[in-house]
């Protein structure tokens, strides 16, 4: 059975956790403002993910002509290979010894890491998880860890809130013609040289081998001074309205309550609940999940919660995780088997 709905009702982090701890094998379409996107999950690791807006392909092939690596005619003459063969255009690559397997694993995983960047930034829109088969590919066995990459997401969206409604990873600068008086980092020089009308955002970024967020910056300082424009901004989606569903306010509650329960199952089965290591190790991963509860409530709202966001924060032994705010942070650990916070058996 699919499992589907409204953003607004059920957010991102929470669906990424829920598949990551349940290890689903499925596809996970979302449809938001500006894209669809598909994220292809394979025991609960993703595998790939597919944007309606910017095909695989022309990312991928785009990227390797600016890189130098591969010529025009040499893509042109791989795409229609791929339509003819229906094989993967890395896979392509791989077999004709083109391009080495650690360049092509490191474009796709940036790739990847964008799109989900991207949906973390969405308002509003839709999504369904449907369970079926989904093969990893083997020239390139791409298997990126979900939580890893949830949190790596997190702290994107973080660290873009400083710039955001100035750019997006869609957004293509072009060079203003015309006499502009301004001194030049070398960083600012470097990214101007990437800057042809073509490229957009996310293209620059990984042209540059550097990080999203100072790349973003230094374009951002470009535009300041009034040596690029942006000449193409993503087109909002129309979009439809969320078909009402039978007990859908039932279902908002259900879910974050099966993610515990499937959660408890998963590491505790009824026959071997009084072993400590498999008690030790259920606190452990319902602290990971708390963590990304914590943290993606602090993305939304700038803050950290007062208390723990998730219903039943009990950890085996029957006593509540201990949360405390700091100055810089919070404390987030179980007291063990004893009930004590602050000794020897303490699990973080």
């Amino acid at each position: 059975m699919a499992l589907t709905g409204s953003i607004k009702e059920f957010g991102l982090a929470d669906i990424l956790q829920l598949i990551y701890f349940q290890k689903k094998t499925g596809i996970l379409e979302v449809e938001g403002p500006v894209d669809i996107i598909k994220i292809y999950f394979h025991e609960g690791n993703i595998v790939a993910a597919r944007s309606a807006k910017r095909p695989e392909e022309n990312r991928i092939g785009n990227i390797l002509i600016k890189k130098g690596i591969l010529k025009e005619e040499e893509l042109k003459d791989l795409l229609q290979r791929q339509t003819r063969s229906g094989i993967r255009l890395g896979s392509l690559l791989i077999q004709e010894n083109l391009v080495a397997k650690e360049i092509l694993v490191e474009i796709l995983t940036h790739q990847i890491t964008d799109q989900i960047v991207q949906m973390f930034t969405w308002k509003k829109g839709t999504y369904e998880f449907t369970p079926q088969g989904v093969p990893i590919d083997r020239n390139l066995g791409i298997s990126l860890d979900t939580q890893h990459l949830l949190m790596e997401g997190l702290r994107i969206v973080d660290e873009w809130s400083i710039i955001e409604g100035t750019l997006t990873l869609d957004t293509v600068f072009e060079k203003v013609d015309k006499s502009v008086e301004a001194e030049l980092s070398e960083e600012e020089e470097e990214a101007l040289n990437l800057v042809d009308g073509e490229n957009d955002v996310s293209t620059i970024i990984e042209l540059s081998g550097k990080d999203d967020f100072s790349i973003s910056k230094t374009l951002v300082s470009l535009l300041e001074k009034g040596l690029i424009a942006p000449i193409e901004e993503a087109k909002e989606v129309a979009e439809e309205p969320v078909k009402k569903r039978n007990l859908s306010i039932v279902m908002t509650y259900l879910i974050p309550l099966l993610i515990i329960l499937g959660f408890i199952v998963s590491f505790a089965p009824v026959t071997i609940r009084n072993i400590p290591l498999v008690d030790r190790l259920e606190a452990s991963n319902k602290l990971e999940f708390i963590r990304l509860s914590v943290e993606a409530y602090r993305i939304k709202t700038g803050y950290y919660p007062k208390n723990i966001p998730v219903d039943n924060a009990m950890d085996p032994w029957g006593n509540r995780y201990v949360y405390l705010l700091t100055g810089n942070g919070y404390r987030l650990f179980s007291a063990g088997p004893d009930g004590k916070p602050d000794t020897g058996d303490d699990i973080f």
